[in-house]
């Protein structure tokens, strides 16, 4: 999988911009402020259809604009695909090889990336949603159906919240439609969690005991957000969204199901959440994070396209050559930005962009 061209309109900095990427090692270097993470961000937004940072479209067109482009080409398995976002004030619209695009989850058969960004190395000690959001991003790249159904799981609950907000004596029979809905998408992204952790759980163990190798080891557990869930997850949850309706009726919204999940982390016996210091907190997440990698090379035998955010400056030297080290051996196309502060262990057929105040320049081959 490698990517060969980047174009961009009115994203963001980004005025006008196009440059083919030439190496399987590209970095982006400037100073802060000028642009490199949304260089970043547009080829994210072509690989997902959606912002890294949660922007809603609008957040993403240059500042005085109503309208912008991102397009990618994208090789994958010989075969040259191109993929291309049209945003404008209040929606995105995603084509890929010139036809508009239903289904977002359909991207995910085209193209896969894994990014690292510095927000990430708080997955460890963040919200339960940062934990969700990770993982349901490193598992919907090898199971696509996780994003119709987490997308269909949210305009149920949204259309349900409504219900309970707008009446205190909601129509039962409604609220019983989309309980069923609730269900049906809350099980699929349920199992697709599970199966995704379960793939996921040995790798990173493995990765932990490699930068943490004296500690205990790393464990992880999947809380459903379902309340003594068995089995039989949907039954389970039909039962619980029963048992919390006075609740949810009381609060406007709805308080059992996938959406409340959590992904549970040990070290030993010890909740890492809780007693992990701050570097072991961040041997986690660098653990999590290649693990998505070598499973998700695992899963698809091809290996994803990996963006790195500046998240050197995040890390030590040392845990810095591991995770170039680790990456290097996965084979996947790298694009990194930096500030130049650190110096970065990279091959020496690496391609160097350089970009200030939103334009970006190629430069000779040098470190930035």
């Amino acid at each position: 999988m490698h990517l060969e061209q980047l174009s961009c309109v009115h994203f963001r900095n980004l005025e006008k911009l196009e440059i083919d990427l030439t190496s399987n090692t590209v970095v982006v270097c400037g100073k802060n402020g000028q642009g490199k993470t949304n260089l970043l961000e547009a080829l994210y937004v072509c690989a997902t259809g959606r912002s890294f940072r949660n922007a809603k479209p609008s957040e993403m067109l240059r500042f005085g604009t109503t309208g912008g482009r991102v397009r990618a080409l994208v090789t994958r398995q010989g075969v040259r695909h191109s993929i291309e976002a049209e945003l404008s004030e209040h929606r995105r619209t995603m084509r890929v090889d010139d036809r508009k695009l239903s289904h977002m989850s359909s991207l995910l058969r085209l193209v896969n990336v894994v990014a690292f960004f510095p927000d990430d190395l708080r997955i460890a000690k963040g919200s339960p949603e940062n934990r969700r959001r990770f993982l349901d991003r490193a598992v919907a790249n090898y199971q696509p159906k996780l994003v119709d159904a987490s997308l269909a799981y949210g305009q149920a609950m949204r259309s349900r919240n409504s219900l309970l907000r707008a009446n205190k004596n909601p129509d039962l029979m409604q609220i019983a439609a989309y309980d069923e809905q609730l269900v049906a998408h809350g099980e699929v992204i349920h199992r697709c969690r599970e199966e995704g952790l379960a793939a996921m759980s040995r790798r990173a163990a493995s990765q932990f005991d490699t930068i943490m190798p004296r500690l205990e080891p790393l464990t992880l557990l999947l809380e459903s957000g379902v309340t003594e869930s068995g089995d039989d997850f949907a039954a389970s949850f039909r039962e619980a969204l029963k048992r919390s309706f006075s609740r949810d009726r009381k609060n406007g919204r709805t308080t059992v199901g996938p959406h409340r999940a959590d992904l549970c982390m040990s070290i030993g016996e010890r909740d890492a959440r809780i007693f992990a210091s701050q570097g072991q907190q961040r041997a986690i997440v660098l653990a999590l994070k290649l693990a998505e990698v070598i499973c998700l090379r695992d899963e698809l035998g091809i290996a994803p396209i990996l963006l790195l955010d500046d998240v050197s400056s995040e890390l030590d030297a040392e845990r810095t050559d591991m995770l170039f080290g680790a990456l290097a051996k996965v084979g996947s196309q790298l694009l990194v930005s930096t500030t130049g502060a650190v110096e970065l262990p990279l091959p020496e057929e690496t391609q160097i962009l350089e970009v200030e105040a939103g334009v970006v320049r190629e430069k000779p081959k040098a470190r930035c």
